[in-house]
């Protein structure tokens, strides 16, 4: 019997981006590395923060004139901590963060599947529950490659709490676009949450209509015959199934407004 073993060893001294859902963040923010998945994480979720637009600037350096005396939040990425000097009182009013990569075991998937179990209200899982969970986060992110890294943090929350939630069978419970494309997003319900339970129905639904039971079983949940077979038989066109992953890849990709990504999705089953 073979065993992984996965151990994660941080750049720096500093936090890595995902432990910003645990914090109050700070007005001005340093990222050292260069991951494009946890800058537009920061911009993001810094920018819902402090209710304006944020984007990073790379700067050969860091220094203290550059974050007093601004009212403006701001976002500096440099390539390595050694860039980062900064005085220690003006180091201690400032976020410094490690862009260090979001692997099976870090801190920064722990801190994601915190958040999850946060937004759901339920009572602490035990450690075992989060790395499980952890796990599926990154196999979630790339089922079918080795790379064992996490690709899109805001999805991950949202997954996280997916699975947390309860049985696979309530994760459906929604209407879906091809039964009523004008209802099939509910009033009031996080479109992440939403859209993340869509592309994932829609995974097993191309493995099952094919009888890939292999391929079902990478998608991520736990094994279910039932559901298996449900989904074996639900007849749908393949192009628009198609069409509708194209959209929700894009969308989880390139991180762009999900209420245009529900549009695209209801314009595709609007005809029959």
């Amino acid at each position: 019997m073979r065993y992984h073993v996965y151990v994660t060893v941080s750049l720096t001294e500093y936090p890595t981006i995902p432990l910003l859902l645990e914090r109050v963040p700070k007005r001005h923010n340093v990222l050292i590395g260069n991951d494009p998945v946890q800058i537009r994480f920061a911009e993001q979720f810094l920018s819902t923060h402090h209710g304006v637009p944020i984007k990073h600037e790379q700067v050969p350096e860091v220094r203290d004139e550059m974050v007093l005396g601004k009212d403006e939040p701001t976002l500096y990425l440099v390539d390595v901590a050694q860039q980062v000097d900064l005085s220690p009182a003006v180091k201690a009013k400032t976020g410094v963060w490690s862009l260090d990569l979001i692997e099976k075991g870090s801190a920064g998937i722990n801190a994601i599947v915190r958040y999850a179990v946060k937004l759901l209200g339920i009572e602490k899982p035990s450690k075992d529950v989060v790395t499980n969970v952890g796990n599926e986060l990154v196999r979630d992110s790339d089922p079918f490659g080795k790379r064992h890294l996490l690709t899109d943090i805001r999805a991950a929350v949202w997954y996280a709490a997916w699975l947390l939630s309860g049985p696979v069978e309530k994760r459906f419970s929604w209407t879906a676009p091809w039964e009523n494309w004008q209802m099939w997003f509910p009033r009031g319900e996080d479109p992440y949450y939403r859209l993340h339970s869509l592309y994932w129905q829609l995974v097993m639904w191309v493995f099952a209509s094919t009888g890939d039971e292999r391929g079902f079983r990478k998608t991520g949940g736990r094994w279910n015959l039932k559901r298996f077979q449900k989904l074996a038989t639900l007849q749908l066109p393949k192009d628009k199934v198609y069409d509708t992953l194209s959209v929700l890849s894009a969308w989880r990709t390139h991180g762009y407004d999900p209420y245009v990504c529900v549009i695209r999705i209801s314009k595709i089953w609007e005809t029959k």
